[in-house]
């Protein structure tokens, strides 16, 4: 299906169903970021990993109301050993950014639309073939 007719089903309710509750394990953190990784018993080298980055607001005269928006991320990688030995790394981001006024219903409401899009098969093509027609 064509992304420019998809549809999201805006205001459903997303919940994960089965599956297994998987620890992630913080390798450290520093101010605005933390490294984990998925404790799924993987090796050291075919783990996935995880890193959490956010800034805040700062005053900035030259932003619509004087401070920057907020900026958070999440990118996930999973090393995959390919059939000729060599590895490589897959990997997925989201990403968040914000004005301070923001609600958090309107927060929640950026954070539901990333979701939807994410899971709706309507917009797989983006995902499996790259078509952004």
């Amino acid at each position: 299906m064509s992304i420019s007719n998809a549809s999201i089903p805006m205001g459903a309710t997303v919940a994960p169903t089965g599956g297994t509750a998987t620890t992630l394990v913080s390798l450290g953190s520093n101010p605005g970021e933390n490294r984990l990784f998925l404790d799924d018993g993987s090796s050291l080298i075919l783990r996935m990993n995880f890193l959490a980055t956010s800034k805040l607001p700062s005053p900035n005269a030259s932003k619509p109301n004087g401070y920057t928006q907020q900026r958070s991320a999440l990118n996930v990688q999973r090393p995959k050993l390919l059939a000729n030995g060599n590895y490589t790394t897959n990997s997925a981001r989201a990403e968040i950014s914000y004005d301070p006024e923001s609600t958090t219903a309107e927060v929640q409401e950026l954070l539901d639309a990333l979701v939807l899009s994410l899971i709706t098969a309507a917009i797989d093509g983006l995902w499996f073939s790259g078509s952004t027609a």
